[in-house]
């Protein structure tokens, strides 16, 4: 198969649901300024709570944590060029402020004023961002796994290294792959304890969806504007003056084993901030997949208090 069609990538997407025993909702929103039309699952009743997947992922990502997130309406996103949503060419220098005005549209085509967010990886880092440079719409911020290249000492490592070569990109992401190779990469740039502990479904889906041409395309542009092959761009990078400017509630939820950034390291980043905590959970880049009750729990603990106390040391988790 040359690529996946949006029927293939419907019915892994069904098989993981059905595996998952959760009822999820599809819709589209068009996004009015940045011109796009984007994809949105939806599970769940309560307060809204927006979820923001990582690079190479989609919204199904999170199905995993619906079943342990309860009391919440939950709003997966497809961001632009995964999943079913329109693909975008990623520019150098541009890419903060189409992510700014992309949660500014997504957040207006949801008719949300204010609104809890859980982003990891891409999705943690879009939502920094986007707190950094006016964090009034965003209420409560948890970020899981490493929020990509927002905060200074991240390093780009394989697999995604190879995303950011103009050209090779989309050829590595297109290019015909064993499931088990798929995995494989997967557990490089995720987790080994993730892809163990993640529904086979999942990854089916994931795999499908990281093969749509545009959505490689997306994401080999994205990659080249925000990254060189080892380091980021400067651009991408929170400075401490950013960083001690969010007012934004914030908790880190972080794997012990992270590829790209350790606990140790992003701690000074975290204290500088006014707002924020650290929990660290036994797992690599996506906690949740690992410890899904534990996750929730800590997700719940964060949207429900009333108050916040600045970073006094790491929490275990």
């Amino acid at each position: 198969m040359n690529g996946a069609s949006e029927q293939s990538i419907r019915e892994a997407e069904r098989q993981l649901f059905a595996a998952e025993g959760v009822a999820v909702e599809e819709s589209f929103l068009d996004l009015t300024t940045v011109g796009l039309r984007v994809r949105v699952l939806s599970h769940g009743s309560g307060p809204p709570l927006v979820l923001l997947h990582g690079v190479s992922l989609n919204a199904a990502v999170w199905v995993p944590l619906f079943t342990a997130l309860r009391g919440h309406r939950l709003l997966a996103v497809d961001l632009p060029g995964h999943g079913l949503s329109d693909p975008v060419n990623y520019r150098r220098g541009h890419v903060r402020d189409h992510a700014h005005q992309l949660l500014e549209d997504v957040f207006d085509a949801l008719g949300l004023e204010r609104v809890n967010v859980v982003g990891h990886s891409l999705g943690g880092m879009f939502a920094l961002w986007h707190a950094a440079r006016d964090g009034g719409r965003i209420a409560r911020l948890v970020a899981v796994g490493d929020p990509a290249v927002a905060l200074p000492g991240t390093r780009v490592r394989m697999p995604l290294s190879l995303l950011t070569v103009r050209g090779l990109g989309p050829a590595v992401l297109r290019s015909p792959a064993p499931r088990f190779v798929h995995r494989r990469l997967l557990a490089q740039g995720f987790g080994r304890a993730e892809v163990a502990a993640a529904p086979t479904e999942l990854l089916e889906a994931l795999r499908r969806s990281s093969r749509r041409p545009s959505n490689a395309r997306t994401v080999a542009s994205l990659m080249h504007a925000i990254d060189g092959f080892r380091l980021p761009r400067p651009e991408s990078v929170l400075s401490t003056a950013e960083l001690a400017a969010i007012q934004t509630p914030t908790m880190f939820i972080w794997g012990t084993d992270d590829p790209y950034l350790s606990p140790d390291r992003a701690q000074p980043a975290i204290k500088s901030m006014r707002a924020a905590t650290l929990h660290e959970l036994s797992a690599g880049h996506g906690p949740w997949l690992v410890h899904r009750r534990r996750t929730a729990e800590l997700i719940e603990a964060h949207l429900g208090r009333d108050a916040l106390e600045p970073l006094a040391g790491r929490q275990a988790g």
